[in-house]
This record gives C-alpha cells, structure tokens and sequence, in this order.
C-alpha cells in the first residue's frame, strides 16, 4: 500500500472510530472487511464483463493454446509461474482481445507467493523472450513468440508499392553489403590471428 493509501486508511479508521464509539481495533477490522468486500465486488464485476466480451469457451481454448507453448519453452520457474497464473486473466485487458490481460504487480505477489521485485523481474524477463506484450499492467498480452511471423510476413509482401525513394532505398542496401563485407573480413582476420597464434603455441610447446 502506498504512504498516501495507508495515511487515508487511517483516517477512515480514526473517523469510524469516533463516530461509532468503538476501539481503534475495532474500526480497523471494519474497515478492513468493508475494503475485501469492495475488492471482491469489483472482482466479481470484472469477472461478469469478461463473460459478457467474450465467449468462455474461447478463453478456455487460448489459455490451453498458450500454456501448451508456454510450458514447453525453457524458462525460469518464477516466469513460467508469472505466466501461468496470468493465463487465467486471459480476456480482461484494456481492449477486447482474447490475449488481453489486466493485473497489478501487488496482486500478482500474491497469487504466486513471490516477492512484488521477484514479479517486476519475471515479467520484464517474459517481455524480452517475447512471450508477453505492453509496459503497463492495464494493457499487457500474452502472446506466443514469434507466431504473427507469418502474419506480417504476408502484409509486407502484399504492399503493391513498398519502395517510396529507389536510389535512397538502393544506398541503404549498399551500405548494409558494405558492413557485412567488414564483418566477413574482420572475422577472416580474427581466424587468421588464431590460427597464427595455435601455429606458434605448436612449434615452440611450454617446457
């Protein structure tokens, strides 16, 4: 809980507490259980409007679709259980995209018993392996590496006109055969000191 959250926790605490009569601890479990109330509500509020955007049926089928790639893949034990427990979010994202997944480091803590750093940490882990989209918690996707390849991979060759500026275009392509001629050659001259140096280490052995 933030210091502006715990400082207004307070506040409804002492105000419950003076305008009922009742002890501090008293108040604080009202409050409390008013809170789990108000988050239960809004879960099951949250839960109805998933059903109602998209077919159970069909989130069933993608989190199947997407542990079975998920859990094949070499991954830490801590992102796989990231993963896995936010496949069960899979449908409540900002937009209406089955993969869509709405979360909070705090909450995902505590549905896998890691610490809130040990989650940040998974899920930035998860990003770099491709394995989950988005920078924000309100707007993530899961999504399996690599499978829209094809998809955009289509797009790109359907462009009637993709080349806009031929010689600029042409310019771009003779620089990137330049850098890779100075790559081959810096290679050759690597192998060849190598060589060189084993040639060296063979005729004139450590006494």
């Amino acid at each position: 809980m933030t210091k502006n959250g715990s400082s207004a926790r307070k506040a409804r605490i002492r105000a419950l507490a003076d305008k009922e009569g009742i002890s501090h601890r008293q108040a604080t479990r009202k409050v409390d259980a008013k809170r789990a109330q108000e988050e239960d509500a809004h879960a099951a509020q949250k839960a109805r409007l998933r059903s109602f955007i998209h077919n159970p049926e069909d989130l069933a089928e993608e989190r199947t679709r997407y542990l079975s790639h998920m859990l094949a893949a070499d991954l830490p034990d801590m992102v796989r259980v990231c993963l896995f427990v936010l496949a069960d979010s899979l449908g409540t994202g900002k937009y209406t995209d089955t993969q869509g997944v709405s979360f909070t480091v705090p909450e995902l803590a505590d549905l896998t018993g890691l610490s809130p750093s040990a989650v940040e940490d998974s899920l930035n882990l998860a990003r770099a392996h491709g394995w989950m989209t988005g920078d924000s918690s309100d707007n993530a996707r899961l999504c399996v590496p690599g499978e829209d390849i094809d998809m955009y991979e289509m797009f790109l060759k359907r462009i009637k006109q993709p080349v806009r500026d031929s010689e600029l275009h042409h310019r771009v392509l003779e620089q990137i055969e330049q850098e890779l001629s100075r790559q081959a050659r810096e290679a050759e001259e690597t192998r060849a000191m190598f060589a060189q140096f084993s040639d060296t280490k063979t005729a004139h052995p450590a006494s």
